[in-house]
């Protein structure tokens, strides 16, 4: 179950800092181009996936009776907040750069849709993992 924890608690982190890092910037929070209403929301979502990621590492790491649903809200975390790459490419008018092809590129795809499939990834494969550590755990 550790193996899984611990994979769970690397997509969550990514999920803490990694905006931050490719946010709070002037390619996007202090981008001068941006209206003030603009970075108003690139703020808030910022906050509220740090807000959400450390609930989830609480959830993660705390003693609990309802273990299962702990790690379900843990798992949801960095789900959510780094599926929601995809979904916004599905709005009209959306892109993952500003310009195409300024991002660096990793098995073909821009470097940040390519993170955030792999922690998208990291946090399932961790709740599987978690998961059937469990049922082993309670089988026994």
């Amino acid at each position: 179950m550790i193996i899984g924890r611990a994979l769970l608690t690397i997509a969550l982190l990514s999920t803490l800092f990694g905006p931050i890092g490719a946010d709070w910037n002037d390619t996007h929070v202090f981008n001068p181009a941006w209206p003030p209403h603009a970075r108003f929301h690139s703020v808030v979502g910022l906050f509220v996936t740090i807000g959400f990621s450390l609930i989830g590492l609480w959830l993660l790491w705390r003693s609990s009776t309802d273990y299962l649903t702990h790690l379900l809200v843990a798992t949801a975390v960095p789900v959510l907040a780094w599926g929601t790459f995809f979904l916004a490419l599905l709005v009209p008018g959306t892109g993952v750069e500003d310009y195409a092809g300024t991002l660096p590129r990793f098995i073909g795809l821009p470097l940040n849709v390519f993170v955030a499939m792999m922690f998208s990834a990291t946090a399932v494969v961790g709740y599987v993992i978690c998961r059937r550590a469990y049922g082993s755990e309670k089988g026994r």
